[in-house]
């Protein structure tokens, strides 16, 4: 086994950081926290104070941009350390991943690098 790969190294998408507020509901519970890191595939949260983790249930995800834009979708929590949830998109629409593509474009250093991965997307 190769233990010499960071994590960053194998991750295939690029991860941002960025600071937004995210309203997470599960069932009738929803809280308020606080976007980590982004990418093309899922984001990194600080977890809620009195959510516990369910990570085979699917969580509404709605990410306030600010200026009346919110992306909205459906994840799963794939992660969990310290003070913090891992989700993964399962459920996004259109206007959403657009919204989303673009934030990422804006920010990212490279603007080609979105272009690959939004190719492996497929």
């Amino acid at each position: 086994m190769n233990h010499s790969k960071s994590g960053k190294e194998r991750r295939q998408y690029q991860r941002i950081s960025f600071v937004a507020e995210v309203l997470v509901s599960y069932g009738t519970n929803q809280w308020r926290c606080g976007l980590e890191d982004i990418s093309l595939k899922g984001l990194l949260i600080q977890a809620p104070e009195s959510g516990e983790a369910q990570q085979k249930e699917p969580y509404q995800i709605d990410l306030v941009l600010g200026e009346g834009v919110t992306i909205s979708m459906q994840a799963r929590i794939s992660h969990t350390r310290e003070n913090h949830w891992g989700l993964q998109w399962e459920n996004i629409g259109l206007d959403g991943l657009i919204h989303l593509r673009r934030l990422l474009e804006l920010n990212m250093d490279d603007p080609a690098e979105m272009h690959r991965e939004l190719a492996e997307l497929g």
